[in-house]
């Protein structure tokens, strides 16, 4: 917390933001003041778990203070670079390799990093405050900005216990979510004066309250080898390479682990480095009742073939309804369906498994074209391209591995449109505009989510957006509140921006070919990982079987949560939640049912509720 005046901050202040951020860091806490400033921090030990490296980590000859979250994966070659540069360790973890960071290269230090984070660094010499955030956005750093200063914490919950004004919905954010189903688009949050540092960025707050914001990356194209054959084996290095830097850690790391191509090359690629290092690997999945939607066959066939210590957890109905409070209470936010609520179950497996440190896949089907939307966007490619043969060839192919073409041809149709148009075109196709009160699509229509264009060819640029605005930020956000409600760390090996860099150069042919995603990781892991998973023609998502809980187990509860939200005419159109709820008594197959019932329970969980349910 930064006072523009330099009038000292009270303890009380600050510990009442720690302590709602336990559940973070359970190894430890400490507070920091000096005038005008003030750092908490809670710990969760996985380098040098020494107290030499407790935060917040004071340097005081330099006079510098850092709290940071997340980590430094190149923390052993950086310090390597900063010794030859003339600067001396008392630690052996990556914080203080942070801080002489910043000692060197300032706040341009951010550049040197392969690591996930979010730091803020007071300079007393300079009279200071920088915040930086990693460049996909892997870990959170919100901030409040007030008259008389600037807050800021790793959660909203921080921020809220000592500035309760704030417990109030962000409007605009809350129409997006409901007319188009943005979560996490932009730095806006669902609080009102709460916001989010954008990923890549440096902020620096000057002590008389002057900003400055900076992009430290931008989405770039690295250079490719000549042969596809070269293209594909450093793909493979990439990852390989990413991985090893990932299981740096003095505590143990596991896996997580679905059955699917992203989640099981990572393992097999672990299991592949036990020559490298010592590795006993466990793992750790969600399984469902539903044969549809649980991958029990290919996490034991992996599993098999690695000797991993396979630990699972059955997702069921009873047990959402039960935690979904403390589900929501960690998330601070909507959440797009009842997916996260698996990873929740992942998260508390580990953790009754004494296991720090997941490894996980995501990442992956942004920047390699997993998704099955890639189908549509492909096709739209090669028509703007004048390709008629490609375009042919890959509807040809879809039709024969796979049922049904209106999907695709959907997503076609809405690839080819401009981003604005076909946004609005959404939200008539899914009837959303009839879901919100007239009140908030008067003021907030069409709030239409903007995107970067770094490329000059339009397919790179919607791979951005997937990275950028459509998918990913939400998805990091369910992994870093999952995990951290239980004291645990997510790592994701695909989101090494040298590995991004590089797919982002990769040609269409590698990405997705008659029909099949993600061309170039499949072969690459070709001989690693089991032909059964390589060669899969299905894509589960990892999720429990929502439509079936609405229409049995949990259409009481969502009956029950539909009324409480028609009863906010400011927000929603009671009419069409009455329709809403009627058809959700034969059909929950809607998204919009779910968006509808989970803006209700944010509501109920953080706006309406200041107390905080029992921590995870």
């Amino acid at each position: 917390m930064l006072r523009y005046d330099g009038a000292p901050l009270g303890r009380a202040t600050i510990e009442a933001m720690v302590a709602t951020l336990r559940h973070r860091g359970p190894d430890g806490e400490g507070v920091w003041l000096a005038p005008g400033i003030a750092f908490g921090s809670t710990r969760l030990a996985i380098l040098d778990l020494t107290p030499a490296s407790d935060q917040p980590f004071r340097d005081e000859q330099a006079d510098l203070t850092l709290v940071f979250n997340g980590e430094i994966y190149n923390y052993v070659e950086l310090r390597r670079e900063l010794e030859g540069r003339g600067h001396a360790f008392r630690t052996s973890g990556d914080t203080e390799v942070l801080l002489r960071a910043y000692e060197e290269w300032g706040e341009d230090c951010p550049q040197h990093f392969n690591g996930m984070f979010a730091f803020a660094i007071w300079d007393g010499r300079r009279r200071r405050l920088v915040l930086a955030r990693d460049r996909f956005g892997e870990k959170p750093l919100f901030i409040s900005r007030t008259a008389e200063g600037l807050s800021f914490a790793s959660e909203m919950k921080a921020i809220l216990a000592v500035q309760p004004e704030r417990r109030r919905p962000n409007r605009q954010a809350i129409y997006r979510y409901l007319a188009r189903g943005d979560l996490n688009v932009d730095e806006a949050t669902f609080f009102d004066g709460i916001v989010s540092l954008p990923p890549a960025h440096t902020l620096v707050v000057e002590q008389d309250g002057k900003e400055r914001l900076q992009a430290y990356w931008h989405p770039v194209a690295s250079d490719l080898p000549s042969g596809r054959r070269e293209r594909i084996e450093h793909l493979r290095e990439l990852l390989f390479d990413s991985i090893r830097i990932r299981l740096r850690s003095d505590v143990t790391v596991g896996s997580s682990l679905s059955g699917g191509l992203d989640s099981s090359s990572i393992v097999a690629a672990i299991d592949a480095q036990k020559g490298l290092q010592d590795i006993r690997q466990g793992t750790f999945s969600a399984r469902f009742h539903s044969e549809a939607h649980d991958e029990g066959r290919f996490i034991a066939r992996l599993s098999g073939q690695v000797g991993t210590e396979p630990h699972e957890v059955w997702v069921d109905a009873d047990r959402f309804t039960a935690e979904l409070s403390r589900l929501q209470y960690h998330q601070e936010e909507p959440i797009a369906s009842s997916s996260p609520y698996a990873q929740w179950l992942v998260m508390e497996l580990a953790q009754q498994h004494d296991t720090t440190v997941l490894m996980d896949g995501q990442g992956a089907d942004e920047v390699l074209s997993g998704y099955d939307q890639a189908h549509g966007m492909f096709w739209a490619h090669w028509l703007r391209q004048g390709r008629l043969d490609r375009f042919l060839g890959e509807v040809v192919s879809f039709s024969r591995r796979y049922s049904g073409l209106r999907a695709p041809a959907l997503f076609g149709v809405y690839y080819s449109l401009p981003e604005q148009l076909r946004d609005r075109l959404a939200g008539y196709y899914y009837r959303s505009e009839n879901l919100v009160s007239e009140e908030l699509r008067r003021d907030f229509a069409p709030a239409h989510a903007a995107s970067d264009h770094p490329f000059d060819d339009r397919l790179r640029n919607e791979l951005v957006r997937w990275q950028t605005t459509t998918q990913l930020p939400e998805f990091l956000r369910y992994a870093d509140r999952s995990s951290m409600a239980f004291g645990r760390e997510v790592r994701l090996p695909f989101l090494d921006h040298r590995l991004v860099e590089y797919c982002f150069a990769l040609p269409p042919d590698l990405l997705l070919r008659r029909a099949v995603t993600k061309v170039a990781l499949r072969e690459a892991m070709r001989g690693i990982v089991p032909d059964v998973i390589l060669d899969r023609k299905d894509k589960i998502a990892y999720a429990p079987p929502q439509e079936t809980w609405l229409l049995g187990p949990l259409q009481g509860w969502l009956q029950e949560t539909l009324a409480r939200a028609a009863a906010r005419d400011d927000v929603f159109n009671p009419q069409a939640l009455q329709d809403l709820s009627e058809r959700a008594t034969h059909d929950a197959s809607d998204p919009l049912i779910w968006r509808v019932a989970s803006t209700e329970v944010f509501f109920a969980e953080l706006i309406n509720r200041s107390a905080a349910p029992t921590p995870a």
